[in-house]
């Protein structure tokens, strides 16, 4: 039997306890913390995770991994000072990547890092049939274009296409020079059949570097993409990995053949956290350099190796890719 005095003291097997001794009880129960929120998900359910930089018990923290469904997680006490940046790297489904620099942590337990996810970025793309069949190479660069959306939407891109166009340019008197293509007609291909300004022309010949099967970006972060007569339908998703400064996975022990940027592979299917900062902030990315489409957002010059305050290791992962957990 219990009842509340009043005094506000409340009496229970002859014990008291003040009001504010439950509530702290309470608080040390539950484990008060600081917070991150997610603002503009795709749903109120939709799965987000971050990548959370600061300081812990005086020591420097980086890209420790928070994932969650709800709009607020719970991250720990950060604290001022240390040599940590203070900063959160957030990713979702149908967003651009986001980073909230300068993060007021303080001494205090309970702040709040608000992440306003950007809108999925939406780039124009223009592809240019070289080699013929018209109608075969068609429908291929659509496979091509379903295949690459697929990927970015469960891999958290972030990006869509706003328009795929495909331009007939069998009949181009130019075309037959352009068959066999290397980088060395990129110039040339361009002033030749078409170019559309600010955006990534894609140009569908017979053979790149000598196979059928090849495809070339032929710079990192550029606005072209050369592809093969018959490419498999997950080689424009790694083209355009080049196209956002990504570099291949080659032999590294933590990717295998189902990344993207496995340089030799029909089963590209996984994107790392690690990747997908370096595709949306480095600025020689064509998100930035070629579309603008991350005007006034942070940028980071991240090398493929790099793995540091600014820059998240390359196999950084908040989801796990097939055999490769989460880390």
């Amino acid at each position: 039997m219990k009842k509340i005095q009043s005094n506000g003291v409340l009496r229970k097997s002859g014990k008291l306890f003040t009001i504010a001794a439950l509530l702290i009880a309470l608080l040390a129960m539950t484990g008060c913390a600081d917070k991150v929120r997610a603002f503009n998900r795709p749903s109120d359910t939709q799965a987000w995770g971050a990548l959370i930089d600061g300081t812990k018990g005086g020591a420097a923290v980086n890209d420790e991994r928070r994932l969650g469904t709800v709009q607020s997680l719970n991250v720990g006490n950060f604290t001022t000072g240390g040599a940590s940046n203070e900063e959160v790297a957030a990713f979702t489904n149908r967003r651009a990547v986001k980073l909230v620099e300068n993060v007021n942590w303080t001494n205090a337990d309970d702040d709040i890092a608000d992440i306003n996810f950007p809108a999925e970025i939406s780039v124009p793309v223009t592809v240019w049939i070289v080699k013929g069949p018209f109608n075969a190479q068609r429908n291929l660069a659509i496979d091509h274009c379903v295949t690459t959306s697929s990927i970015w939407q469960s891999e958290r891109m972030g990006v869509r296409f706003s328009q795929f166009e495909i331009v007939d340019a069998t009949g181009d008197p130019d075309a037959s020079d352009y068959f066999d293509f290397d980088c060395s007609m990129r110039a040339d291909i361009q002033n030749d059949i078409g170019r559309r300004s600010n955006r990534i022309n894609v140009y569908w010949v017979d053979t790149v570097d000598g196979g059928s099967s090849r495809g070339q970006a032929c710079a990192f972060g550029s606005d072209f993409v050369a592809m093969g007569s018959t490419a498999n339908d997950e080689l424009l998703v790694h083209e355009f990995g080049h196209n956002f400064d990504l570099e291949h996975v080659d032999g590294q022990a933590t990717f295998d053949n189902t990344n993207i940027m496995e340089s030799s592979s029909s089963t590209r299917e996984f994107i790392t956290e690690g990747q997908l900062f370096r595709a949306h902030l480095d600025g020689n990315s064509a998100l930035n350099g070629v579309y603008n489409a991350r005007a006034g957002e942070p940028t980071r010059t991240c090398s493929h190796g790099a793995d540091n305050n600014n820059c998240p290791a390359i196999n950084t992962r908040i989801w796990a890719d097939g055999a490769f957990p989460a880390n």
